[in-house]
């Protein structure tokens, strides 16, 4: 036991001392702005006698297994308004919901459902939605020029910059997206607040929020008070799991 001793001092600091792994970072992010792929999208939905044009922003996610669409749930406050719609569901005057650069409307993708769907669960408020503000779909179509973003499965820390990345709704004939940066004061779980600044990504809900490493955190949702708040990946992920979507989480 006298001999092992030293062998096993030696072996914990030798441990200690060895580095985290790196996290990777995806290659565009070392990119100019302009030269990012497309990731940064928004929406045209379709009923029997009305066409929302450029409404909201939405992106696409891997799972590592498949891409699927993202957009925010609040949008559904649009529907209750217009159609007297009570629950998160897409009725039978549903025609179709088209995901495209606002810059470039030829390039699209369009859902095939929306995965979530729920015909139980009320729209309500926005102070209830903040706490679940995903919407997610399988898709139709595909479309190479569009860019699927991948998950950072950790949750975004107290003070940590990251960045919205969206279209500005009320801006018209802009060419790029939206760069935004944002710093997490409080994490909740399922969403998460940022500090009030002049840099609030005001009219980009549904926007994705990445970290400096380019990957997907959350996304933009909506304000309360002086503060922005955006969902977090965590009630994506649960998502994932109450709705038999997979996923390669390799953190």
């Amino acid at each position: 036991m006298k001999n092992i001793a030293p062998f096993l001092i030696s072996s914990i600091i030798l441990i200690g001392c060895q580095k985290a792994p790196e996290v990777s970072r995806e290659a565009w992010v070392e990119k100019a702005y302009s030269d990012w792929p497309s990731f940064a999208l928004t929406n045209e939905i379709s009923f029997a006698d009305t066409t929302f044009y450029d409404i909201a922003n939405s992106f696409l996610v891997d799972t590592g297994y498949d891409t699927i669409g993202v957009s925010c749930k609040h949008l559904f406050l649009l529907f209750e308004n217009h159609f007297g719609l009570k629950n998160i569901e897409l009725e039978n005057d549903f025609e179709s919901w088209k995901m495209y650069p606002k810059n470039r409307k030829a390039e699209f993708v369009t859902i095939k459902n929306l995965i979530n769907q729920n015909p139980q669960e009320k729209i309500g408020q926005y102070n209830t939605l903040k706490d679940r503000d995903w919407i997610i779909f399988n898709l139709k179509t595909k479309n190479k020029e569009l860019y699927p973003l991948k998950i950072r499965y950790t949750a975004v820390k107290k003070d940590e910059r990251v960045y919205a990345i969206g279209w500005v709704t009320n801006k018209k004939d802009i060419k790029e997206p939206t760069f935004t940066k944002i710093q997490c004061y409080k994490n909740m779980g399922n969403y998460f607040y940022i500090k009030a600044s002049e840099n609030q990504p005001h009219g980009m809900s549904g926007s994705p929020v990445i970290d400096r490493n380019g990957y997907l955190v959350g996304i933009v949702s909506g304000q309360e008070g002086n503060s922005g708040i955006m969902g977090s990946v965590h009630y994506l992920t649960t998502l994932f799991d109450r709705h038999g979507v997979k996923y390669k989480n390799n953190e």
